[in-house]
This record gives structure tokens, sequence and C-alpha cells, in this order.
């Protein structure tokens, strides 16, 4: 019995040095799986969501030696982290999966937006290369029944998102960012997408943060010295340096150039045939404006409440607002008790690209001390290059204000417009800006710089005239209207090769026009003017060249061939294009303060007939 004893408890002592040395080996175990050198930790909690597609390995298989590479990548990514590492803060955590209820509160974290984002950017690159291989107007609705389903209770997977937009969105939408778009000037480009990135993560109150109005004075600055614009002078003829600022659409700009033309107006009543007593009301201003201005002047003058004169031009060579038009109708007006307020002259008009009798223009303010504004919508951009400055740039000095849009002829897709003039231009209260921050532009400036601008700039215009002379050499399919130097390419469809056609050229421009949509080849603008419609072209893809440009002609001429068939045969894509697609014109407005006044010689014709 002696014996015993110390035998039961040598194995007592063993069992427990046994159970021991088990414990420590499964907390070794443990705390290696957890490691955060290796895997992240899969959450079992989250049962509902979609594994990766390439799940991590597990960390019996990255001890094997037979994987050198995984280690590296691993290492790679722990230097990484420690390079983001805070100088004296902890070390970098490991990031594990989220639960439902991370997810629920921030369904896209840092990981997962990392993720997302670099995806985007791949998809983004994807569609800037190849988006020549879509057709440029969809063809017919492309499995898009596969997005009409209930709504998604719990977060999708970006990867399935993704591939709805590859598969259904894409096929499906009409691409700006297409070497067959010719409808508008509709710029974009990577670095745009950059800073429009930016500016959306910052979010930030721009009537709060003082950085926003330095941005602003900075972007006029910088464009104002790269199209060479000149002193402004003053009503008391006093040469100013020009006083930049940015506005978010031009309808806030022509509020801004009235309502500040009243306070002029007010201060002098010069122009006022009332009695000194009476004070005119705001309808008692009238703004005068060729008939191929900006629809945004009319909103602006319906917003102010002041009257809009067009005038009318009937010369069919050209579509300038003259100074003798100009006085018939002032001189009009004033008989009728009212009082011009400002003239709005184009340097590029609306549609057929038209400029106005600006040094004509200019006498008429100066001697009648009118608010003279130069609208400079996208023909302005030209200025960048020093050889594109013609007479009109030299004139800045003597209107009393003039703007650009940026998104029109830059490789920029926002809303900012850039003002110059003799006298500060305000809208009362803060400004309004739409969701558009300039940090966008700003960050699109500096990545392209203005050499790399000036140059995009000049390559749509040079190709968009170089579009219109190639269709010069076909009179026998296309007439050409309204010449111009700022790149666009106006046009009726006159197939002359058909004898004896009932249909007029103006149905046939629509008809040649819907036939080019429903056909998916080419995209073009159309609009009603001066009694014809007409196709306007220019050359928008940022990436064109001359022979992208000649592809175009091209398809454009084969066109004619088809759309002849097909009008032969009696198909159904021969119609004419629906009067939703013309482009809208300035006029027409229900605003009781909105009126026309025809030149006298037309009313004459009128009363003959």
């Amino acid at each position: 019995m002696g014996a015993e004893v110390p035998a039961l408890i040598a194995c007592l002592a063993i069992s427990l040095c046994f159970n021991i040395g088990f414990i420590v080996y499964l907390f070794v175990k443990h705390k290696t799986r957890n490691s955060s050198e290796y895997k992240k930790v899969e959450n079992p909690d989250v049962e509902s969501f979609q594994r990766p597609a390439n799940p991590q390995r597990s960390p019996e298989k990255e001890k094997e030696p037979k994987e050198p590479a995984l280690k590296s990548d691993i290492n790679e990514k722990r230097s990484a982290e420690q390079i983001l590492k805070p100088e004296h803060g902890p070390p970098v955590k490991e990031v594990q999966q989220r639960s439902d209820r991370q997810r629920l509160q921030e369904p896209v974290g840092r990981d997962e937006f990392v993720k997302c984002m670099n995806l985007v950017v791949q998809f983004i690159n994807e569609y800037f290369d190849e988006s020549h291989k879509q057709p440029v107007i969809p063809e017919h609705d492309v499995n898009s029944t596969r997005i009409h389903v209930k709504e998604p209770e719990k977060p999708e997977e970006f990867g399935e998102i993704l591939k709805d937009l590859k598969e259904i969105v894409v096929p499906n939408i009409c691409h700006t960012h297409h070497p067959r778009y010719h409808a508008k000037f509709a710029g974009k480009s990577l670095a745009d997408i950059v800073g429009s990135t930016i500016s959306a993560a910052l979010g930030h109150d721009v009537n709060s943060s003082p950085i926003i109005d330095s941005i602003e004075r900075i972007i006029c600055k910088w464009l104002s010295s790269a199209m060479g614009i000149p002193q402004i002078k003053s009503h008391l003829n006093e040469p100013r340096d020009p006083i930049g600022t940015l506005f978010y659409t031009p309808r806030d700009i022509y509020i801004a150039v009235i309502r500040h033309a009243i306070e002029k107006a007010e201060k002098t009543n010069e122009n006022s045939p009332k009695s000194e007593k009476e004070k005119p009301k705001f309808s008692d201003y009238v703004v005068y404006c060729s008939d191929d201005s900006q629809v945004p002047l009319e909103e602006a003058c319906h917003n102010t409440k002041v009257r809009l004169r067009k005038v009318i031009t009937y010369d069919k060579e050209s579509s300038a607002m003259t100074a003798a038009n100009l006085l018939k109708q002032m001189v009009k007006d004033k008989e009728r008790g009212l009082i011009p307020l400002v003239i709005i002259a184009n340097y590029g008009s609306a549609n057929v690209a038209a400029n106005d009798e600006i040094w004509e223009l200019v006498k008429i303010s100066r001697k009648k001390n009118i608010w003279l504004h130069l609208d400079a919508t996208y023909a302005g951009c030209q200025w960048l290059d020093t050889n594109s400055r013609s007479n009109v740039h030299s004139l800045i000095t003597e209107v009393h204000s003039v703007h650009i849009v940026c998104s029109s002829l830059f490789p920029y897709s926002g809303r900012i417009s850039v003002v110059w003039s003799c006298e500060k231009l305000d809208v009362d209260g803060n400004k309004i800006h739409y969701g558009e921050h300039p940090i966008r532009l700003w960050i699109l400036i500096r990545l392209y710089g203005v050499r790399s601008i000036r140059e995009a700039v000049k390559r749509k215009v040079i190709l968009g005239n170089a579009f219109s002379e190639r269709l010069t050499h076909h009179p026998e399919f296309f007439e050409m209207s309204h010449p111009n130097e700022h790149g666009i390419a106006v046009f009726q469809y006159n197939n002359k090769n058909v004898k004896d056609r009932k249909e007029d050229i103006n149905k046939m421009t629509s008809m040649f026009h819907n036939y080019l949509i429903l056909s998916s080849t080419l995209k073009f603008s159309l609009f009603s003017y001066h009694g014809k419609v007409l196709i306007k072209a220019v050359i928008n893809y940022g990436r064109c060249n001359l022979s992208i440009m000649e592809e175009s002609v091209s398809t454009l001429l084969n066109s004619v061939e088809e759309f002849e068939e097909a009008l032969k045969k009696k198909k159904k894509s021969v119609s004419e294009t629906p009067r939703a697609e013309f482009c809208e014109l300035i006029g027409g407005s229900p605003n009781e303060t909105t009126d026309v006044t025809q030149p006298d010689d037309i009313d004459e014709k009128k009363k003959k007939k």
C-alpha cells in the first residue's frame, strides 16, 4: 500500500502536466490563427452576404513553404500599412469583416469603399476606351427587365451592381463620349471625373467656407490671364481692371446683369420717359437680344419681371442682331413709355453661332447709356488661343460685361460660368451653387494646365470647321446654312439626285434626322429657325482626330443611300422627328412681361398679303 501512493501521485503529476501542455498548445494555436499577419476573421454571424470571389487562404496553407508569393504579398501589405500608420499612434490593426449591425449603420465602410473605387476606376477606364464599340444611340431595349425587381432590403454586392451597369445600363443610354455624337458640346474627361469625385467627397457648405471665395477668385484670375481679358470701360468711360465672378448657371448671370442695370437706371433715370415723380416699375424696363440668344435669358427676364424684346432678323445670309433693327425697336418702346435697360450681344449665338454687330451695338450703348453685355457662351473659350482673338476680343474693353461657359469647349462637364465686368455683379443673398463646387474646375485646370485645355478647345473648333467644309463638297445632298468660325456645322438635307420629290426640304430634313437616330448611326441636333428646319453638328468627342471626323462624314454619306432605300420601301423608321426632339429657342414665353415686336417692313408685307 505504501508503494501505491507515490505511483498514484506520479500519475496525477504526469496527467496534470499533459493537460497544461495541451491547454498551452490550444492557446498558441488560437493566437496564431487570429494573428493580423495572415487573414481577416470571418464573422460567423454574417450569413446573408456573399463571400468574396477569391477567399483568403487558411493559416495552415500559408505556413506551407510552397507558397512564398503569398508571404511576400502579406509583407507588402504590412509595409503599406506601416506607411499609413501615425508616427506616434497605435499600431494598425486589420479590420475584420463587419457584422449585420455594422453594415446596417454604414453599408459601405472603409475597406468596401477601397474595393468599390478600384472597380469603379477600372469600369471608367474601360468605358472611355471602349465606348465607341457601342451604338451612339441604343438600338432597342436590352435586357432591362432585369432591373425591374423588388427593392433591395439588404445591401447588395457592388460586383452585382457593376454587372447590371455593364450589361443593362450602358447598352441603353445615348453616349455623349462617342465619336458619332455631334449633337452638342458636353465636355467630359478623366481629369474632370477626378475633380468631381473629390468635390463630392468634401460635400462642404460653400457659403460658410472662406476658402471657396479664394478658389473662385483664383480661377477667374487664371482664365482672365489665359484669355487676355483687357481692361473694361465703365459708364464714365474710365478703363478698369476686369472684375471676375463665378456663377453656377447662365440664368443667374443674366439676373445679376439685369438687377445691376436696374440699380444704375434708378440712380440716373436718363432713359426714363416717365415723369420725375413716377417711379418706373420693373415691367417698364426692356432687355434686347437677337432671336437666337440663349434660353436662360428668357428665364431671367421672367424672374426679374422685365420685358424681353427679341430683335428679329430676317436676313437669310445672317442671323446677327443689327444696330438698325435694334434702334427701330427702341424707338417703338420709348413711344409706348418703356425704358431700354440692357443689350445682350452674341458672340456665337445659341444655335447658328452668329456674331452680332458688336461695334455698332457699342456705339448705341455708349450714346444712350445702356448696359451692354457680351454673351460669349462657348465662342469665348476660343480666346485661350491668341490666334483666335478676332476683332471682337479687342471690343471687350468697350462692353460693360462679358461671360463664357466653361462646359462648352473645356474638357469639363460642370455648370460654372465666368463673368468679367467693369463693376461687381452680385446675386441677392447667398450664391446658389446647385450642387456644383469650384474645387472641381480648380482641380481640372491644375491637372490639365492651360496649354492642354487650349489644345482641346482648338481641336474641337478646327475639326468642327473641317466637318462643315467636307459637307460643302456634297451640294447634291446637303445645303449649308449660316457659315461661321466657331466649329458649328448647320445644314439641311436636300437630295437633288431625286427628281419630282413632293415633300419639301424641311420635311425631308426632319425625316433624315429621325432616320439617323432610329438607325443608331449618328446623333445631331435639330431646330427650326427662320422658317427652316436645320441640322446642327459639332465635334464633342474629346479624343477625336481628323480620321475619326472623316469616318463620321463617310457614315453620313452612306446613310443618304440607306435613307432613300428606306423611303422607297416606306419603312417605319422613315418619319418626321417628334417636336419634343427639337432644340428649344428663346421666345414664346407665357410670361406677360415678355413680348415680341416685329419690324415695320414685316407688318407691311402682311398687310399687302
